[in-house]
């Protein structure tokens, strides 16, 4: 049974970040019998962050939840900055354990620094209410009795758009046909979600940006936009429009690799170059091509999610005409294979080399 994009095809974007448990063996005053036992962070290393943790435990409260009702699984999805992210369930409060709904729970690592940081972070999306941005379920309440962040966030069984192209259009002997409008649909849902984040702002007037818009932050409802990984207040929506253009390119090569095998120095001088490396693919039309080619333009440059929708600078007006173009359309795309540097004769260059380690 083949999965394929459609027009029905809801896209969320994840603000997000990530965490992990730390256990100990030795009876440290927390924990069950089983002999793992949760270990307290040295009192010194939380007295600079009581005050901000008690602003957060108010403002949060109404997520706070017993630690039986957030269940993590094995199956790991990721892991970031501040630590790792688990595929998990929250059951509702009636402790009816038939209700679970799927979550990416994240914890933090053991680091006073990364665990007010994942609250911090847990704050900022708490405040966000946009429908195609994944919305905070709930919070352990032993994130502040044991300042153990862990957190968890609306997640699609779906899986991420570069985990579609990959398993369901790569890998696949008799692909779905994936049309341009589909993909200018997705496209329109995640600048939807990052004009509304680039229009708010926190208390101090800062403005909000993703950091990390990607295929692999995107979640798909049938696969729905999900990792805003970092939810960065700081002032550079720029950023955000230069990866809008490379995730469009990941979606209209239907899941190529930006950069494929090129080292650092290689992908910074492919930034001189008017098409910054990235490829046009054949089968992508010409005006479609043009935007993303100005996404990645310099800053002044490039369009803005931020603002009014009437103007030609704006993205959202951009994206809105192409959808009126190809509604009715029939053109689909094809793979575009990554192309490498390699210049070895059989291409064996993806083949680790064997180890003389003994």
């Amino acid at each position: 049974m083949h999965v394929a994009l459609s027009s029905d095809i809801t896209a969320l974007i994840i603000i997000s970040s990530s965490s992990a448990v730390w256990l100990c063996a030795s009876d440290c005053g927390v924990g069950g019998g089983d002999g793992k036992n949760l270990c307290l962070p040295i009192p010194d290393s939380i007295y600079p962050y009581q005050k901000r943790l008690k602003f957060l435990k108010r403002a949060l409260g109404h997520l706070l939840v017993d630690d039986v009702f957030i269940e993590l699984t094995d199956s790991k999805l990721g892991q970031g900055a501040v630590g790792f992210v688990f595929k998990g369930y929250v059951y509702p409060r009636t402790r009816t354990r038939l209700q679970r709904v799927f979550a990416a729970v994240k914890m933090s690592y053991p680091m006073p620094q990364k665990s007010i940081g994942l609250l911090e972070e847990a704050y900022r999306l708490s405040k966000l209410d946009h429908p195609n941005i994944v919305k905070l379920i709930a919070i352990s309440k032993l994130s502040f009795q044991v300042f153990r962040p862990m957190i968890a966030m609306e997640w699609l069984p779906g899986g991420s758009l570069i985990e579609y192209f990959r398993e369901h259009i790569r890998k696949n002997e008799e692909p779905p046909s994936v049309y341009v409008r589909d993909i200018i649909n997705i496209l329109r849902q995640v600048g939807d979600a990052l004009k509304y984040l680039h229009e708010s702002h926190d208390s101090a007037g800062n403005e909000a940006s993703h950091g990390d818009v990607a295929a692999r932050n995107v979640l798909l409802t049938e696969a729905n936009l999900s990792h805003l990984d970092r939810t960065r207040i700081v002032h550079r929506p720029e950023s955000d429009v230069w990866m809008f253009g490379v995730l469009g390119w990941e979606c209209v090569t239907l899941g190529a690799e930006p950069h494929y095998q090129r080292t650092v120095d290689e992908i910074q001088q492919c930034f001189t170059w008017p098409d910054r490396g990235l490829r046009q693919p054949p089968t992508c039309p010409l005006d479609v091509w043009n935007f993303l080619l100005d996404c990645m333009s310099e800053q002044h440059r490039r369009p803005r999610f931020a603002g009014s929708t009437e103007i030609v600078s704006s993205a959202i007006y951009r994206l809105q005409i192409l959808q009126q173009v190809y509604a009715n359309d029939t053109q689909t795309l094809d793979i575009y294979y990554n192309t490498t540097n390699c210049t070895c004769n059989q291409h064996r260059c993806s083949i680790p080399l064997p180890s003389f380690a003994k």
